[in-house]
C-alpha cells in the first residue's frame, strides 16, 4: 500500500469517482432500498442480500437482485420478480436521493482535478437514474460524464482509459467498496479506498495488502493529501469555503 503522499504525488490525467459514498452519502439509503424492493420475502433471505450489499460495494442492483432471486431465494419467473424489485428499488433510491445533497468535499475534489475535463462518475447505480438526479443537483455539467449500470465499472474503466489514450497508471480511482477496488486492481488503476462513509468493514485490511493503493480515512485527509488531520475543524473549513 502506497501513502496518499505518493499516490497523488503526480496529478492523475484522469479521475474516476465512485457515487455512493463518496460523492453522495447514500450507503444506508441503498441497504434501505433493497428491504423495500424486497418486502414480502423471507426476512433471512432479505438480511443475507444485505450482508452481501455492504461487503461488495460497487457491485450494480442487477448483478445482486438477480443472484438473490437465482440463489438466496429462487423463484420460479426470475424475469418477472427481477423486474418488480429493480423497479421498487429504484423508485424508493431516486426519491431519497431527492432529500440528499453532493458531497462539497468531493465537488472540490472534482474541480482541483480538472471537473468537466478529466473527471467521470463510475458508479454500480442505474445510469440513467443517476444522470437525472445529478442533473436534479445540478452538478452534472462538473464531470466528464456519468456512467453507470449496466455496464460494469470495469467495463466503463477500460473503455475511458482507452477512448482518452491514458495507461490505467496515470488515472486516479476514488471509491468506498469492494467492486471498486476490484476493478481497479484488474486494470491497474490507483485506487484510494475512502472509508469515511464505506459500509466495506474490510476494506482497509485488503486494500492496504494491494499494490497502486491508499486509505483516505475522511475526505478531508484526501483534500489535504494526508492521512490523518492536525485540525478537528477542517472538516467545516472544507465546506465553508467549496460552498
Amino acid at each position: 500500500m502506497a501513502t496518499l503522499d505518493s499516490l497523488l504525488a503526480r496529478p492523475p490525467r484522469l479521475v474516476f469517482l465512485d457515487c455512493d459514498g463518496v460523492i453522495y452519502d447514500t450507503n444506508r439509503l441503498k441497504c434501505d432500498a433493497y428491504r423495500h424492493a424486497l418486502a414480502g420475502y423471507p426476512e433471512a433471505a432479505v438480511d443475507a442480500l444485505v450482508a452481501w450489499h455492504q461487503a461488495t460495494g460497487g457491485v450494480s442492483r442487477f448483478v445482486k437482485l438477480r443472484r438473490f432471486f437465482t440463489e438466496m431465494h429462487p423463484v420460479e419467473d426470475v424475469e418477472a420478480a427481477l423486474d418488480a424489485a429493480l423497479g421498487a428499488f429504484s423508485a424508493y433510491s431516486s426519491e431519497g436521493y431527492a432529500h440528499l445533497t453532493p458531497r462539497p468535499e468531493a465537488l472540490a475534489f472534482a474541480a482541483r482535478h480538472g471537473g468537466p475535463d478529466r473527471v467521470y462518475v463510475v458508479s454500480g447505480g442505474a445510469q440513467d437514474e443517476l444522470r437525472r438526479v445529478f442533473a436534479r443537483a445540478g452538478v452534472a455539467d462538473r464531470f466528464a460524464a456519468i456512467l453507470g449500470s449496466p455496464q460494469t465499472k470495469r467495463e466503463h474503466l477500460a473503455a475511458v482509459l482507452a477512448e482518452r489514450g491514458v495507461p490505467a497508471r496515470e488515472a486516479l480511482f476514488v471509491g468506498d467498496g469492494w467492486g471498486d477496488w476490484d476493478a481497479t486492481q484488474a486494470l491497474e488503476v490507483p485506487f484510494v479506498f475512502l472509508a469515511e462513509m464505506s459500509e466495506w468493514h474490510d476494506g482497509a485490511a485488503i486494500v492496504g495488502a494491494s499494490p497502486r493503493t491508499a486509505v483516505a480515512p475522511t475526505w478531508d485527509a484526501l483534500l489535504d493529501g494526508e492521512t490523518s488531520r492536525d485540525s478537528p475543524h477542517r472538516s467545516i473549513e472544507h465546506r465553508d469555503r467549496n460552498r
